[in-house]
């Protein structure tokens, strides 16, 4: 069992098992979630990615200096230490507006079925054809103009929990929005923290893995594919953007896109919404 990477937000203690899917052994610890991974989910500032899975996995704990799954004992090695805090980067404003433009394009094309993209793209809406997928489709669309208006409270006590999933789509928007603010606040000088806290306020419910994941993007921290994501973004020429999106694009079934969805939407609203998006 080889350890790749391991995230910089795991407290030590022991865990017990929470859930397990084919790409991800979850433990739980608390109000916490650590994650077992394969490369391709990635890194991560809970996850512990491992050549292979260890299936059957039942217990970790983790120590100053040593991952123990079961009764396997993983070395934490310095240069495997995923430092998951948002990149510092010397963006310029009118580029990454740009490159936004250029991954809404992306995002609308890319994007699975049901999922956010539709807010840029309506087209889409098309997909939610069930009577249950067109009450879906309403509240999501409620909870858009709420944020549109600027009342980011009821926007995301509207969009918490909302849709099907182990991670709902509304909850991968509200991570994605977050991740935007606080990119935009580092990154572009934008005075974007009151509504990230109006957000976070309202953000977190009762699915504890989504509260995870929320509470990593009030921090400012991100996955791997986030990052390149975010980095992308910010270079001049739209250097690997297409990439960077579709591996982005990869997470879940919709998380992907729904979070994608919700860092357009925050960068978007920092700039105060280009022509063909008002």
């Amino acid at each position: 069992m080889d350890l790749i990477s391991y995230g910089d937000s795991i407290p030590e203690g022991d865990y017990r098992l929470h859930s397990a899917f084919a790409n991800a052994i979850n433990f739980r610890r608390g109000k916490l979630i650590v994650s077992l991974v394969p490369p391709r989910t990635g890194a991560g500032p809970l996850n512990l990615v491992l050549k292979q899975l260890p299936l059957g996995a039942k217990r970790l704990r983790v120590s100053r200096f040593y991952f123990y799954v079961d009764e396997n004992r993983l070395r934490k090695e310095p240069d495997s230490l995923y430092s998951s805090s948002i990149p510092e980067l010397n963006a310029d404003p009118e580029v990454v507006l740009f490159n936004t433009i250029a991954l809404t394009r992306l995002l609308a094309g890319g994007a699975p079925a049901k999922s956010l993209a539709f807010i840029f793209s309506p087209a889409l809406e098309r997909d939610f054809s069930r009577t249950f997928d067109k009450h879906l489709l309403a509240r999501f669309k409620k909870a858009v103009g709420y944020f549109r208006a600027g009342d980011y409270r009821k926007g995301a006590a509207t969009m918490r929990g909302l849709g099907l999933g182990l991670t709902p789509s509304g909850d991968d928007f509200l991570s994605g929005m977050m991740t935007g603010f606080n990119y935009a606040i580092l990154n572009l000088r934008f005075d974007a923290l009151l509504k990230l806290e109006l957000l976070y306020y309202s953000a977190t419910g009762k699915n504890l893995i989504s509260n995870n994941f929320l509470q990593a993007s009030y921090e400012g921290k991100v996955n791997a594919k986030v990052g390149r994501l975010l980095r992308a973004l910010s270079a001049g020429g739209g250097r690997d953007l297409a990439a960077a999106a579709a591996a982005a694009l990869e997470s879940g079934h919709t998380s992907g896109a729904d979070f994608c969805a919700g860092l357009v939407f925050a960068l978007y609203d920092v700039f105060s919404w280009p022509a063909d998006q008002q």
